[in-house]
């Protein structure tokens, strides 16, 4: 009766960890993602067929044996995927590269993943992630449809078009595009689907796939935006950088021995500037307006590559609030994804750092560089 009621697939290994009576009463998921890997045929120049990958944040918890115990929990922040046979494959929320070094075994039956966010990439048949892709997001046809198969994809090609695939279909549906127009960040709140433009104008997705303005245009002056959903209300994210933002542009691809375009060389960046500054607005309903965020009080921003997302520090012990996780420059197109590619801004006195110079901001991600902490 348990394992019928189990809806995340970390918990059903976690279940099945229990004994070996458990382990047979349950079967291991059926395939490496929650939604197989799909085959998708993209809007052209883009030549060769990528597979849609699905991941999910999570907050993993150490769960301590002794139930009396008097020291605190730790927490840590860690993208989960699987590989073949349900086991679990651990990456940096914000790289996406893969951790392969525990300094710890990770007995299920001592750590807890709670789910925070989904994340979802498109990787061409190398594994390697697709230039000219800014976003994709998951889009149900309707959220009391009892068909699993009843969903689609809306995903941002080029910073210019919107396109959607619905489940079985042959090809994408172009919702306008209009040169003119570049779209940054897609996200979805509330089961609404958010797609904000470099003006800041935010417009909401209807299920019809109609394209509507919500509320004003921000205006503001930075050179990418992001969308983070916090509390439940909309938050738009303005990042000032110290260049012109960069531009795809198509040039000649070059052909593998199956005639497909290799990846990563069909559109390249003109230009990657680093940021100097960020804003924060919130959409206040009363009023019809977005207002600036001065201070994050004990909330974290984290601008990931296929998924932006918020968190409290309170669950995090000794993590500190009131800032936000990016990439920065070339290492947020594909060069040197490491630690040392992270950066970090502080709301209180608007500094920005390299997470591998203020190493107390690094407890947040697992593994922990303190193995004693654990």
């Amino acid at each position: 009766m348990i394992g019928k009621r189990l809806d995340s697939r970390v918990d059903t290994l976690r279940f099945r960890a229990v004994c070996t009576s458990w382990r047979s009463s349950v079967s291991l998921p059926s395939s490496d993602q929650e939604i197989p890997p799909l085959i998708l045929n993209l809007p052209g120049p883009i030549s060769y067929a990528p597979l849609f990958f699905q991941t999910t944040i999570c907050r993993m918890d150490h769960v301590h044996k002794d139930p009396d115990s008097s020291s605190s929990s730790k927490s840590w922040l860690v993208k989960v995927g699987e590989s073949n046979y349900g086991k679990l494959k651990l990456f940096n929320p914000l790289t996406n590269q893969e951790i392969k070094y525990s300094p710890i075994a990770l007995n299920l039956l001592e750590f807890k993943f709670v789910e925070l966010s989904k994340a979802f990439l498109l990787k061409s048949p190398h594994g390697f992630s697709v230039d000219g892709i800014n976003k994709v997001v998951l889009f149900r046809v309707s959220a009391n449809s009892s068909d699993e198969n009843e969903f689609g994809i809306l995903a941002i090609f080029h910073e210019v078009e919107l396109a959607y695939w619905k489940y079985g279909a042959e090809s994408w549906i172009t919702l306008g595009g209009d040169e003119n127009v570049q779209y940054d960040d897609i996200t979805v709140c509330n089961e609404r689907v958010y797609v904000v433009d470099r003006c800041g104008t935010v417009s909401w997705i209807s299920p019809v796939l109609n394209v509507t303005q919500y509320y004003p245009s921000l205006y503001c002056s930075g050179g990418q935006k992001d969308l983070v959903e916090c509390c439940g209300d909309l938050y738009v994210v303005d990042r000032y950088l110290d260049g012109e933002r960069r531009r795809w542009v198509g040039i000649d691809g070059l052909m593998d021995s199956d005639d497909e375009i290799l990846p990563n060389v069909g559109f390249t960046p003109t230009h990657a500037p680093k940021a100097i500054d960020f804003r924060v607005y919130k959409m206040d309903e009363d009023w019809g307006k977005w207002i600036e965020v001065k201070s994050l009080d004990d909330k974290v921003f984290v601008l990931g590559m296929d998924c932006s997302f918020s968190v409290s520090c309170k669950e995090f012990n000794g993590v500190k609030g009131n800032c936000i996780y990016y990439m920065d420059g070339d290492d947020y197109v594909g060069s040197g994804l490491s630690g040392g590619s992270i950066h970090v801004f502080q709301l209180e006195d608007r500094s920005i750092h390299k997470l591998a110079v203020i190493p107390e901001f690094s407890e947040i991600f697992w593994p922990p560089s303190n193995v004693s902490s654990v």
